[in-house]
């Protein structure tokens, strides 16, 4: 079997962002920024406003609510923004022609091989870590940091029923 796709900087940018939201060391920091900034500036906004302003405790009850509420909703956006811009950053520093571009896989028995222009990779059944499937791409995991993106928006629906039926049956023997 041979699939042709085409890897962008917005795959890669997406790529990222469906691995922090799987990955249990990122959910967890994003879960403590969710909910322990709120609630230890809520304290502060509150201790300022009736301990040091002399101000009515509800009056400052209800602003640091406010704050908290604001914060626990928005969050998860900023936080998506700014992993956006990081990895965007990242992306801009050096030469990432190798990353990105049109790719060749070929599927033989037991190994799947990715090759382009610059490089060839050959991974082995034993090598596959995880296989997830989104809507836009299926992320073959070589280990936790590791993978091999396949955009599927390059594939015809038959390719990409019969990638991920090849992909499961490869996963299950293993």
């Amino acid at each position: 079997m041979e699939f042709k796709f085409e890897i962008t900087e917005e795959d890669y940018l997406q790529f990222n962002l469906y691995h922090s939201e799987n990955s249990p060391s990122q959910k967890k920091l994003v879960r403590v920024l969710r909910w322990v900034i709120p609630i230890v500036f809520a304290s502060i906004i509150y201790y300022v406003g009736t301990a040091v302003f002399h101000q009515p405790s509800l009056y400052w009850l209800i602003i640091s609510l406010l704050f908290s509420g604001a914060w626990i909703i928005w969050y998860p956006r900023f936080y998506k923004k700014q992993l956006k811009k990081q990895v965007s950053k990242m992306l801009s520093e050096g030469d990432n022609s190798a990353l990105f571009g049109e790719k060749t896989m070929v599927i033989e028995g037991n190994e799947i091989k990715v090759f382009d222009k610059y490089a060839s990779t050959t991974v082995v059944k034993e090598n596959i870590k995880a296989i997830n499937y989104y809507d836009d791409m299926i992320i073959i995991y070589l280990s936790s940091i590791t993978a091999q993106i396949i955009p599927t928006r390059n594939l015809v629906k038959d390719e990409q029923k019969q990638l991920i039926t090849y992909l499961d049956q490869l996963v299950e023997k293993g």
